[in-house]
């Protein structure tokens, strides 16, 4: 069997990270050669494997040079395609299984315009209606998107899990004294809903409380496609406790996780929802809001819910937070693995191939 894969997104954030991690396990299916679609140099680490052929493409995604030009010959000499998106160019004419990580745009107002809703929807229709099978994130997920598009094909959930970089990062610190210091962290993007407002809003309330000292830092870029300008504003104000990082790469943001006196997740909206599991693997406790996906997600962990935008039970978890470690290995390792993942995605995509 030969599978084409688009790993335009590997290098990126989210999607690129959920891709990368498939991608490391995937290759290593026997009996299997895979076409690696994207930036030859990130993709440089494959391209002395017998079972890998690398093309070049670096058009972005949803643009007319990606619809137009992508390698759709190639592409057809396979027996399928995979990608890890929506978007998915013009002319492939083998069976195709895209993921759909989320319907956020649909279900939360204001965070893109009419026509970006618009173009958003038609993407999404079309994948849903030219896909052999569409992979989702979560159950919540796939509720939303069969919900909304009324779709009854072939949906199957693949989760996330811990990145092969977080799980080096934890060897690697494994014989260094852990200490946790006075700070908590917010990890994310800086999207309008993600709840960082109500988590300021929240912080303030707590600092009333002359025995709380936390510093908070808030890590985070901000979507140029969705500016929060009151966000922005707040960014702007100087506190000497909150800090925005917007700069950190991966091993400076497992440092502040690894540090930390606990992470705070406080999003309305979430397909899945890394950060919490990232940090209780790092030994760091989470507090999650208990918005549907972070209840399914994160039910059976150590995690500690509060109620979703209700600032002032956030301020008093904050002055609650528990102190002991909360590991989710097992949890990790039995749902939360991409290794598995991989194997489902490939398992799903032979036996529909069949």
């Amino acid at each position: 069997m030969r599978i084409a894969i688009d790993c335009r997104l590997i290098g990126q954030s989210g999607i690129g990270t959920y891709i990368v991690n498939i991608v490391r396990h995937i290759i290593d299916v026997p009996d299997t050669d895979f076409v690696l679609i994207g930036n030859k140099e990130i993709l440089a680490p494959y391209a002395g494997r017998k079972n890998c052929t690398i093309i070049d493409c670096r058009h972005k995604s949803f643009t007319l040079k990606e619809l137009f030009r992508f390698p759709t010959k190639a592409v057809n000499r396979c027996d399928a395609f995979f990608t890890p998106n929506f978007n998915i160019p013009l002319g492939i004419k083998v069976p195709i299984f895209c993921t759909i990580h989320d319907v956020v745009f649909f279900d939360i107002e204001g965070i893109c315009s009419t026509m970006g809703k618009l173009i958003r929807w038609v993407y999404m229709k079309r994948a849903l209606t030219i896909s052999k099978a569409v992979f989702t994130v979560s159950r919540f997920s796939m509720q939303r998107i069969k919900a909304l598009f009324r779709y009854n094909g072939n949906m199957f959930v693949l989760h996330n899990g811990i990145s092969q970089e977080l799980k080096d990062f934890r060897a690697a610190q494994a014989q260094q004294t852990k200490t946790k210091d006075d700070y908590l962290v917010y990890l994310g993007n800086l999207k309008k809903y993600k709840g960082i407002k109500d988590l300021i809003a929240a912080y303030r309330k707590a600092q009333a409380d002359k025995d709380f000292h936390s510093k908070l830092f808030i890590i985070g870029r901000i979507d140029s496609r969705s500016r929060d300008e009151e966000l922005i504003s707040m960014m702007e104000q100087h506190d000497e406790n909150i800090r925005f990082v917007t700069d950190a790469d991966n091993q400076q943001v497992f440092q502040l996780l690894a540090g930390a006196k606990a992470l705070v997740s406080p999003s309305h909206y979430e397909g899945f929802g890394i950060p919490p599991l990232e940090a209780m693997y790092l030994g760091t406790p989470a507090l999650v809001s208990d918005i549907p996906t972070h209840r399914e997600v994160y039910e059976d962990t150590p995690a500690l819910f509060f109620h979703v935008g209700d600032v002032d039970d956030l301020a008093e978890k904050l002055l609650h937070l528990p102190t002991e470690n909360c590991q989710v290995d097992d949890i990790a390792e039995e749902r939360y693995n991409f290794q598995k993942t991989a194997c489902q995605a490939m398992q799903t995509i032979s036996d529909l191939l069949s």
